[in-house]
């Protein structure tokens, strides 16, 4: 993670390789909310290859800088000492909650997340666990039935596909991260 100060929210973005979905997420919200801390992992153990050619491709399109990455796997270090998790999948999220129960409460996909965030306002120099205590309250008052997001709310893994889908789920990124990263910053 990108350690900037003590106070900042530390947000972990984990996708299945660590090589495409969750470094664009996590040098995307780094752009969008410079004052947090990111990182990034993955569900398999992939640990040190570089992101995906196309993940670089796309990012430096948008003038951000993916070609220092380095996968990593998962580990329950890594969900313990994040305050919100952002997965690209429900399998994703039920992988951090297998290393960490009481993580699954902090655990949202991208789009979920900027939906809970609006409906909460903003942080507004909240400490990061009562404002992540926030989205999880407002999630239970609107569904009971699971843990985390819609399947609709997931982000496909664009591995095996061209620059073009590349550049698609970079687009989706943006557009459901940004207003989560709006309220962080605010």
């Amino acid at each position: 993670m990108r350690l900037l100060h003590s106070n900042a929210i530390k947000v972990l973005f984990v996708c299945t390789g660590n090589i495409c979905r969750s470094p664009m997420a996590e040098v995307l919200f780094a752009h969008l909310a410079p004052d947090v801390e990111v990182g990034s992992a993955g569900t398999m153990d992939w640990s040190g290859q570089p992101a995906h050619e196309y993940a670089i491709a796309a990012m430096a399109e948008r003038g951000l800088d993916l070609s220092a990455h380095r996968s990593r796997r998962l580990s329950e270090y890594l969900v313990d000492e994040s305050d919100l998790i952002v997965v690209m999948t429900r399998n994703h999220g039920w992988a951090v909650e297998a290393r960490s129960r009481p993580k699954a409460a902090a655990t949202f996909l991208p789009a979920e997340l900027s939906r809970l965030a609006s409906h909460i306002g903003n942080r507004n120099g909240a400490d990061a666990q009562t404002w992540v205590g926030k989205l999880h309250a407002q999630r239970d008052a609107q569904t009971s039935a699971r843990f985390i997001g819609r399947a609709a709310d997931e982000i496909p893994d664009p591995i095996g596909e061209p620059l073009a889908y590349f550049r698609v789920i970079a687009d989706r990124l943006e557009r459901d991260l940004a207003p989560a990263a709006a309220r962080l910053r605010s």
